[in-house]
């Protein structure tokens, strides 16, 4: 009987033991979290020196977003992925960083210039990569993709998702870069799609039947009310929106409803480009030179190195421009 009465006391004992030894290890996983940094967002005290090992720009962009050697960067999707802030930054002699992040729309874009603007009080250049999704009415601006926005807001939303599989896998990263047994990621966050990589492009060999033609809607942008505020914030920063081109293909595939309400899109860059000091538009989301030649794609939607470098000197020449 005394046994039996014993038993619950014993697995009582055990079952604390068991929370405390486990909550305890779990919040030391945790603390070890928060000083190494796995993404290097810079937000608390740590010993590791700055820098990832992370191919995917949605969460390396944190750490080259926050880095004070740039004062201008290249912010959009995939689309803008080519344009080597390298090159834009000797031949107009700002210092670039790449931002961009695949499938990224508004919403996503402009928290990363937002997370960009909160770590430099000084911006002399952006470099915003649109496409015809800024062109959309839906006021819920759909995500295509799932995109970290957790990372690049506030403290607590950061601590709330900080404990993950991911961070730990970035965590020993960080700690491989510390010991010097892996080097860290280009800081500059260009990646570049072409080199070294199988181009599988098969265009159509023929156009697809004509579609009918829609009459535009007379409804807004929603993607402008996200941008309108960041400009103002930065009246002395050069901007150029630049509209990439794309194959013929892409073009041809588009919604008609899209195709009835671009022109009105683009003519709210314009617009801004026009009003606003030091800002530009660069349009090549039309068919023409670019998008009839096959050879300057990767696929429908990304262009070549061949391409990049044609843009990259039309915007340099845009930024020159606006001394």
């Amino acid at each position: 009987m005394i046994e039996a009465k014993a038993a619950p006391h014993a697995w009582r004992r055990f079952a604390i033991w068991f929370v405390a030894v486990f909550g305890g290890g779990i919040g030391s996983i945790y603390a070890a979290l928060v000083v190494i940094d796995p993404y290097d967002t810079g937000r608390f005290p740590t010993f590791m020196k700055p820098g990832v090992i992370d191919s995917g720009q949605r969460t390396s962009n944190a750490s080259h977003g926050r880095d004070p050697r740039f004062d201008a960067a290249v912010i959009g999707n995939s689309r803008g992925q080519m344009l080597d802030p390298a090159k834009l930054s000797q031949a107009t002699g700002l210092s670039f960083v790449q931002l961009t992040t695949p499938a990224a729309g508004a919403q996503e874009q402009m928290t990363m210039l937002r997370y960009f603007m909160a770590h430099h009080r000084r911006i002399d250049a952006l470099i915003l990569s649109v496409d015809e999704r800024w062109c959309g009415h839906d006021p819920a601006l759909p995500i295509i993709l799932p995109f970290p926005f957790w990372l690049y807001r506030g403290n607590l939303e950061y601590l709330a998702h900080l404990l993950s599989t991911r961070a730990l896998t970035f965590s020993a990263r960080r700690i491989k870069m510390e010991l010097g047994a892996a080097a860290a990621d280009d800081a500059r966050g260009y990646q570049d799609y072409e080199t070294g990589h199988y181009r599988n492009f098969r265009p159509r060999a023929q156009r697809p039947p004509h579609k009918p033609v829609v009459a535009p809607l007379d409804t807004p942008f929603p993607a402008f009310d996200l941008l309108d505020p960041v400009l103002a914030e930065l009246p002395q920063t050069k901007v150029v929106f630049l509209m990439s081109p794309v194959y013929q293909d892409w073009l041809d595939d588009l919604d008609p409803q899209m195709v009835a309400d671009l022109p009105r899109c683009k003519a709210e860059f314009a617009r801004r480009a026009a009003s606003r000091p030091h800002t530009a538009f660069l349009d090549y989301f039309a068919e023409g030179p670019f998008s009839r030649d096959s050879e300057n794609f990767m696929d429908t939607q990304h262009f070549r190195l061949r391409v990049a470098r044609i843009l990259e000197a039309k915007i340099v020449e845009a930024l020159n421009q606006m001394r």
